[in-house]
């Protein structure tokens, strides 16, 4: 039994039975009996055509429905994560889910192009499991992700992409913000720098620069730096360590804020400059365009070090008005 018995000819209406001559057409995949096509000379199955997806076969009828388009979850073969049976990508790492129960791109596109034009061949191979066509999610680099191309992502993150671009695809087809990132979790406003983010690192900068006042204070006031300040604050005092311990309760939840949606802001700054520097190419050719997305995002020593003098210069200072005002 071929996988076309049971299933309907479109121009005649009548099922397919063993042994019936049937012709396919290369672009969709739609079969019919040959003398029908004949009549018809072309394939009337346009609208798969105009959506670039190919044919499936009819649901088996009085058959057990196979456990594998039963089943109420899918799990993704990244993270293992069970996911409802109408996603298209895992709610927790973004990554394509294999559909079983909807139409695809039709698999063998570039036969189906070789042969445009050509008479319909006698059976086009389709991947097929228990009687089922099962047609894979595929990402390429012009695969549209929020309205850039994941090339384009790619090209923008520079190093570290397959760190980068799973959360970024998460983030554009579940609408969800958060992702773990240890290294914004341990080098705040530094790592922020480093990824060119230096609005995000100046404020994260003076935000923990700040916070870090006390820490400082208690550094300087115990000569522990090989020289001592006296700031005329009794560090030991229980008002200070009440302030200085929820300060820095507030610091490690600012670090655990930058640690969990580090990467949503990163995917964020990358698309809207990217979909600048597209606004702005007219004229330009696309490896002028691809350089300006390299240069825009990629990391940067310099702005890292920048960063941690940033950050220095900031505790410092508020250390020294802080003791000028109490002086």
């Amino acid at each position: 039994m071929t996988k076309y018995t049971g299933s309907t000819c479109m121009i005649c209406g009548e099922k397919f039975a063993e042994g019936d001559d049937i012709v396919v057409c290369p672009d969709c995949g739609t079969p019919y009996h040959r003398k029908c096509y004949e009549e018809k000379g072309s394939c009337i199955n346009t609208v798969l055509h105009d959506k670039d997806i190919g044919w499936l076969p009819d649901a088996p009828e009085e058959q057990p429905i196979p456990t594998v388009a039963a089943s109420a979850v899918k799990r993704c073969i990244r993270c293992g994560a069970e996911n409802s049976n109408d996603r298209r990508y895992c709610e927790q790492c973004g990554t394509p889910l294999i559909n079983m129960d909807t139409p695809r791109p039709f698999n063998d596109t570039a036969s189906s192009k070789k042969t445009a034009g050509a008479h319909i061949s006698e059976e086009s191979s389709m991947p097929h499991l228990n009687g089922l066509d099962i047609q894979p999610v595929m990402l390429n680099q012009d695969s549209d992700i929020d309205g850039v191309k994941l090339g384009d992502l790619a090209r923008y993150v520079g190093s570290n992409p397959i760190g980068f671009l799973p959360s970024f695809i998460k983030f554009a087809k579940t609408g969800r913000k958060l992702s773990m990132n240890l290294f914004a979790f341990l080098f705040t406003p530094v790592y922020f720098m480093y990824r060119k983010m230096t609005g995000w690192g100046i404020a994260f900068g003076a935000l923990m620069a700040l916070l870090g006042v006390p820490s400082m204070i208690e550094l300087l006031e115990s000569g522990d730096m090989g020289y001592k300040i006296d700031m005329g604050i009794n560090v030991k005092s229980q008002d200070f360590i009440a302030v200085s311990q929820a300060l820095m309760l507030m610091t490690v939840a600012v670090k655990v804020m930058a640690c969990f949606f580090a990467n949503y802001l990163y995917y964020k700054q990358a698309r809207k400059q990217i979909m600048r520097i597209h606004d702005e190419s007219e004229g330009k050719s696309s490896d002028d365009v691809n350089k300006e997305i390299i240069l825009a995002g990629g990391t940067s020593i310099g702005y890292m070090v920048l960063g941690y003098f940033f950050y220095t210069i900031v505790t410092i200072g508020s250390v020294l008005v802080l003791a000028k005002i109490l002086s």
